[in-house]
């Protein structure tokens, strides 16, 4: 894997540790976009992202409240693949009230394919379960454009945190039912430096969620393994400390598109166990491409459908 960190552009050269089992990973690419963030921020207000400070000293971290991928069904994630070479262009980085950044990143030479990220400035009140936004002492924001309104992003947040999703799904798609987890987190793995849970790691948490869920569902193994994001939206409420544990609700529903493809949709909550807590909300479309066996298990659940609403 190469990167390339220039003003208006960002280039992957995909290699092993950007790859999963189908293609293009969606946690390894969120934490080389969110490097990247970082590394911009740091050259445009003139702070490494290490030292940046409130009024107080106290150290302060862009931690990520909002993510977006946007792909399509027919070229989800997996499309992109071994010595692939990606091209980003990177939009403008917009401030408002010097708390909150946003900004998007589009493939130039292919998709569409388009990431968008919002940040806020936090530290730790009293750790990881209480965080506090302030705005950055040392950082030059008169350097970055600033934005008249909060981002947008920060609506649809909230209004996910009241409803339970990013996207209603249609009446018509094949209710595969909702299934609830316990994970305990690991201290070695799912940290970073910031000594927050990793925001790119809680989708291979939600990933665990939903194979289990289609799993129950009896979808064939091969299939489960292909999946792959081309939309989702993720809305960060807080982090846990490494001890906690994490219950995630995950519901789903499928339905087939142009005789090709199984879409499968998926709504997702996770709630601190300590606590009960919500941090995070998140709503997620993939695609797979239908063969036999995945006809007979559509056609099998249809059935079984039809049984259950005749009694």
């Amino acid at each position: 894997m190469d990167t390339e960190i220039a003003t208006d552009e960002l280039v992957l050269e995909l290699g092993m540790p950007l790859l999963g089992r189908s293609g293009l990973n969606e946690s390894a690419l969120l934490k080389l976009i969110g490097d990247d963030r970082w590394r911009t921020l740091a050259r445009i207000g003139g702070t490494a992202a290490s030292q940046i400070h409130d009024a107080f000293d106290n150290r302060l971290y862009a931690t990520f409240c909002f993510v977006e991928l946007a792909l399509t069904p027919d070229k989800p994630l997996s499309a992109y693949d071994e010595d692939d070479c990606l091209r980003f262009s990177r939009s403008e980085l917009s401030h408002y009230s010097c708390v909150y950044l946003d900004g998007k990143y589009a493939l130039q030479n292919g998709g569409p394919f388009e990431i968008r990220c919002t940040n806020v400035f936090i530290y730790q009140l009293a750790g990881p379960q209480q965080l506090k936004m302030a705005q950055p002492e040392n950082v030059d924001m008169a350097s970055i454009s600033e934005l008249p309104f909060q981002p947008d992003s920060l609506n649809l947040c909230r209004a996910a945190r009241d409803t339970g999703t990013f996207l209603a799904g249609d009446a018509s798609d094949l209710d595969l039912g909702s299934c609830e987890i316990t994970y305990s987190l690991d201290p070695d793995r799912d940290a970073n430096g910031a000594g927050l849970i990793y925001f790119a790691n809680f989708v291979c948490f939600l990933d665990r969620a939903e194979r289990a869920l289609l799993s129950a569902r009896k979808m064939p193994d091969h299939l489960v393994d292909a999946r792959s994001t081309y939309w989702r939206r993720i809305g960060y409420f807080g982090n846990a400390a490494v001890t906690d544990q994490l219950q995630i609700l995950v519901r789903a529903s499928a339905t087939v598109w142009c005789d090709r493809f199984l879409l499968l949709a998926f709504d997702y909550r996770c709630n601190r166990r300590s606590d009960g807590k919500m941090i995070l909300v998140s709503s997620s479309r993939k695609s797979v491409e239908l063969d036999d066996a995945g006809r007979d298990w559509i056609a099998n659940l249809k059935t079984e459908s039809r049984g259950t609403n005749h009694g």
